[in-house]
């Protein structure tokens, strides 16, 4: 599957001059599948985040090719505005959308924007910054990404007698960005600016401005939304919807009347219709239950247990877990009330210990168990008096073997999602590798597996370019492959270095028997990768006999 790729291509399109044309060939199916690598739960957020992405970029491109023969005067973005509890995810659910499809991505808080007032500037910063993330592409950052954090904060306060002027007055500021809108690359207040603009205007007597128009800007805003629930619930009740007995008969904590929100609770909780209006879609996340919590600590590409597996290779210590501490830091987690952001406070209060004193007595390894979570500092001295005894090393290949099941069960699960998204046939022996590389350099899966998919791409390189030299093909079987594989990874050998010393082992023989037979087309099994020489005797031995 290719990566989009975002070009620069000349084409006139109303007037506005050249645009950038946009080839995107990613359906929503494979992006959520890349999501679904790295997000626990959240089903319907996914779904909805990667449908709406792919839309917006695809029909930018459908509108781009038309040039000036289409009619966009109605063109409706679709940004979205994503709503849920702290810690459940939407931030990195939005930078792994904007790093899969590469394209320009900023971040912001609408906090900093209620400091300022209705001043409309910082708004339009958001836009520069586009342009300063694309490398001063500016028809590269008019398709870029923007998201604003803590968009909750910048509702009108319902306590207030007269009108909230501050928060209201940010939302307006939004209002053109969040449409379309020119904005002026030269920051009006920048005394840089204004020099390179008077020497411009001395050197060619033209005024110069630089703009970016904010058409295919894409905006997407977020917030916990804290009271929201029971704007939505007086408002189901109020109306006596049928499924309210339903609802009334369980205990609220059991249902997430996020689900229910519509325009008008969110005009209610204080933005204003035309603010809420530019924002046409709405997905909610879910609380993260500890069983949640407890997988995005089994995930093999949660950035919670890779980083803190680096922060221990740092010092030559191999950090690995087992099952019963991981269930016991997710339950320590949940408590804490702030979604995925509690793992990592439990975790760091577990382990800072043993990151400060492990490094002196020069361990190699460490197993996080469920002993070590509930009692750090007496787990620390009991190993300093024990950690030469065998049954610790035990403990240890225990501990991997654990680790290599929760990844295996974890591909099991979306074993379409990555064959799909990698264009990798994932062998039993490939996984094997792949957990191989995602422990020792310390990778997440999807990283390791992107690293057997450029060895496997060398593979196929090497054989046509051994082709155009030779003559005739040699093709190494799947299982061959495998074998090739492993040994590059084991001797941390090149590709092209490795397949030579092979081939040319082979290629003498090849080539006898190409000229007696006339063969093209040799395939190499794995025997040929472990006993070359055996190999092509036994090869030599039957085309002879043939004869």
């Amino acid at each position: 599957m290719a990566i989009p790729r975002f070009g620069t291509q000349s084409r006139s399109s109303r007037g506005h001059g050249p645009q950038a044309l946009i080839n995107f060939d990613l359906n929503p199916e494979d992006l959520e599948s890349y999501l679904d690598e790295y997000v626990i739960g959240q089903a319907e957020a996914k779904a909805v985040l990667a449908t709406k992405m792919c839309t917006h970029f695809r029909r930018v491109r459908y509108m781009l090719e038309r040039g000036s023969r289409f009619q966009d005067a109605g063109f409706v973005k679709n940004n979205v505005i994503m709503i849920g509890p702290t810690g459940v995810g939407k931030t990195y659910m939005v930078k792994l959308v904007a790093q899969r499809l590469g394209v320009p991505f900023v971040k912001g808080d609408a906090t900093k924007f209620s400091e300022t007032g209705y001043v409309g500037g910082d708004v339009e910063d958001l836009i520069r910054d586009l342009v300063h993330e694309a490398d001063g592409d500016v028809e590269r950052a008019q398709f870029g990404i923007v998201y604003l954090d803590e968009i909750d904060k910048i509702a009108s306060s319902g306590n207030l007698i007269g009108p909230d002027v501050s928060r209201t007055g940010v939302q307006r500021a939004l209002l053109k960005p969040l449409e379309e809108t020119e904005v002026d690359l030269r920051v009006p207040h920048d005394p840089v600016s204004q020099l390179e603009a008077i020497e411009y205007y001395r050197r060619t007597g033209q005024r110069k401005k630089r703009t970016i128009n904010t058409r295919y800007v894409l905006f997407i805003v977020s917030g916990a939304f804290s009271g929201l629930e029971e704007i939505i619930k007086k408002r189901l009740h109020k109306q006596g919807l049928g499924f309210m007995a339903e609802v009334t008969s369980k205990n609220d904590v059991e249902v997430n009347y996020l689900r229910f929100v519509k325009a008008e609770d969110l005009i209610a909780y204080g933005f204003e219709s035309e603010f809420v209006g530019r924002l046409p879609v709405i997905t909610v996340f879910d609380p993260l239950t500890v069983e949640d919590l407890y997988l995005i600590l089994c995930n093999p590409n949660s950035a919670v247990i890779v980083n803190k597996k680096r922060d221990f290779r740092a010092y030559g210590i191999d950090l690995v877990f087992e099952n019963q501490a991981l269930r016991l830091l997710a339950q320590e987690a949940e408590k804490e009330k702030t979604g995925a952001r509690a793992l990592v406070r439990v975790i760091e209060r577990a382990l800072i210990p043993f990151e400060k004193r492990l490094p002196t007595l020069g361990i190699n390894y460490l197993v996080v168990t469920e002993e070590l979570v509930k009692d750090p500092l007496g787990w620390l001295s009991h190993l300093e008096n024990t950690w030469r005894q065998p049954e610790w090393e035990k403990r240890y290949q225990a501990a991997l073997e654990e680790e290599a099941s929760r990844i295996k069960e974890f591909v099991a699960a979306r074993k379409k999602s990555f064959a799909r998204g990698h264009g990798l046939k994932l062998t039993p022996a490939r996984l094997e590798l792949a957990i191989k590389l995602h422990r020792r350099d310390d990778l997440d899966l999807h990283q390791a597996l992107e690293e057997l998919f450029i060895l496997l791409r060398q593979i196929k390189n090497y054989e046509r370019s051994f082709e155009r030299r030779a003559g005739f093909k040699v093709t190494f079987s799947e299982e061959a492959v495998d074998r090739i594989l492993k040994h590059i990874i084991e001797l941390d050998q090149g590709v092209y270095a490795y397949c030579d010393r092979i081939v040319n082992l082979l290629e003498y023989g090849l080539r006898l028997i190409n000229e007696r037979t006339g063969k093209l087309n040799f395939v190499i099994p794995p025997e040929a990768i472990e006993h070359p020489e055996d190999y092509l005797n036994r090869l030599i031995r039957q085309t002879y006999q043939t004869k």
